[in-house]
């Protein structure tokens, strides 16, 4: 039985295909232009600005609930785009990795250690 032209190659994001594709990376970005969310975010000497759009997918469910911002931890937010279950996913690991490092150092976690330990994941 076939599986079509991936055979095999969307399996792990570091296996590349005969034509030299990486599927689970177009896959990625399929999701997030799927969602049609716009989300930016501009960074100032001493403050961020972040706007996303607030699109209700259907009228039965009440506007108050729908979001792509999150919270992270008392000084650290998040925009989530794509498939918003795996982007609440990615808010939980984020918010546990906040609060391990806040428990561990007394201190809350640099920006670049929280993206780096997401990414890492």
């Amino acid at each position: 039985m076939s599986r079509g032209s991936s055979a095999g190659y969307d399996r792990h994001i570091t296996i590349f295909s005969p034509e030299g594709r990486l599927y689970q990376v177009e896959y990625a970005f399929k999701a997030v232009k799927a969602a049609g969310i716009t989300a930016l975010a501009v960074c100032g000497k001493d403050s961020v600005c972040a706007v996303t759009q607030k699109k209700v997918p259907d009228k039965l469910i009440d506007p108050a609930s729908v979001t792509h911002v999150f919270r992270l931890s008392e000084n650290h937010g998040c925009i989530g785009t794509g498939i918003i279950s795996d982007a609440k996913a990615q808010v939980q690991h984020a918010r546990a990795q906040a609060a391990e490092f806040q428990h561990n150092f007394a201190y809350e976690i640099p920006v670049d250690q929280l993206a780096k330990r997401i990414a890492d994941r």
